[in-house]
């Protein structure tokens, strides 16, 4: 099922892994034309726990969330990648 938000909304998505990544993950927003729209930096809560705060393009349409962490481990890079449809319209309440 596709998540929907109303225009202009702010969200808080959040990142949790089972081990800790070199850096903080980072939080993407693209079109599904491929233009990015966002790219945030999370903040942490503890090692493994991240957030990020977004504000929904006012823009209605469909966008691709992605979350993106990398750990290395002796020497060799593992890439953590999460992504998901969502869409922004206005959402009439009866």
């Amino acid at each position: 099922m596709i998540e929907t938000f109303e225009p202009s909304d702010s969200r808080q998505f959040t990142f949790v892994s089972s081990v800790a990544p070199d850096s903080n993950p980072i939080f993407k927003v693209t079109g599904i034309g491929g233009s990015v729209v966002a790219s945030i930096s999370s903040i942490s809560s503890d090692t493994t726990h991240y957030y990020a705060m977004y504000t929904m393009p006012t823009s209605e349409g469909y966008y691709i969330g992605e979350w993106f962490a990398q750990k290395t481990v002796v020497g060799s890079a593992y890439n953590f990648v999460k992504k998901w449809v969502f869409q922004v319209r206005d959402v009439i309440t009866p």
